[in-house]
């Protein structure tokens, strides 16, 4: 019986992460050289320098179907061809395989791509105060020599010029808390969010923040438990509750009352007698 349960769960993850990664589905934007962005579905994009490829490249190293990406319920899967060119993900060198996020790089010779989301980050139209959320929330530092690094949003956090983190930017900004949710702002150039750039905008999980060359990455265990909260399906009624039947209480208050008479009648007894 545990053991269908494991799978029913499984699979209910599975299902939920599916219509998360399906509310954001993810694009490659060529930056070099320019070319239509191209948007990852259900079936495998082939990058390389094939005629049939999705993306055609041309430049020295790059081959036909030089690497590939695929979409799942965790996100973007970049594989690289056995024997191929290493490929380069944030700088960082990649020779088989990669778990993509949106706001990623990949630079293949002279090629450059970014991953982003499929539509630009929602925005937000005013400033409001932070507050006490009611989970925690963190921004964990993916690049650098601080990679790993977690700083709390309690309940807000300042980065850039003047701040304790990031202060060579030219530039600040603030991860808030606020009631509806957790947002973002700066106040001069645009960071990139997923890719976009954006300087007023409401964060999720997971979200990557590329301010200049630092990245960071959204954790919001109390978020995103909201989240997959939201997207479990309703439970379905198959039976109807009958109403509770009140006869056994009033039974009950009719045993007091007769309890009540019989002591009342014993009592007047005893006195009438003695």
């Amino acid at each position: 019986m545990s053991g269908m349960g494991d799978r029913l769960d499984a699979a209910l993850r599975h299902a939920t992460l599916t219509r998360i990664f399906a509310r954001h589905a993810m694009r490659v934007v060529c930056i070099h050289p320019a070319r239509d962005p191209v948007t990852c579905g259900n079936g495998p994009i082939h990058i390389g320098s094939a005629p049939d490829d999705a993306i055609v490249l041309a430049g020295a190293g790059v081959a036909p179907r030089h690497l590939t990406l695929v979409g799942d319920a965790r996100g973007l899967v970049l594989g690289i061809q056995p024997g191929c060119q290493r490929v380069y993900v944030n700088a960082r060198a990649v020779r088989e395989r990669a778990l993509l996020r949106h706001g990623d790089t990949v630079t293949l010779g002279a090629n450059k791509f970014l991953v982003t989301s499929d539509t630009a980050p929602p925005r937000i139209d005013d400033s409001r105060p932070a507050v006490a959320g009611s989970g925690q929330v963190a921004l964990r530092i993916v690049s650098g020599t601080a990679s790993g690094q977690l700083l709390a949003v309690a309940p807000e956090l300042r980065l850039g010029a003047g701040a304790r983190h990031f202060g060579d930017l030219a530039y600040s900004c603030r991860v808030a808390q606020i009631e509806a949710g957790l947002v973002f702002e700066s106040d001069g150039a645009a960071p990139r969010i997923n890719g976009w750039r954006s300087n007023r905008a409401r964060l999720s999980p997971d979200d990557q923040i590329v301010l200049g060359e630092y990245r960071l990455v959204v954790e919001a265990p109390g978020l995103q438990y909201a989240a997959h909260v939201a997207a479990l399906p309703a439970p379905e009624i198959t039976e109807k509750v009958a109403e509770p039947d009140p006869s056994p209480q009033t039974e009950i208050w009719w045993l007091i009352l007769a309890a009540a008479v019989l002591a009342a009648v014993i009592a007047l007894f005893l006195y009438f007698r003695w």
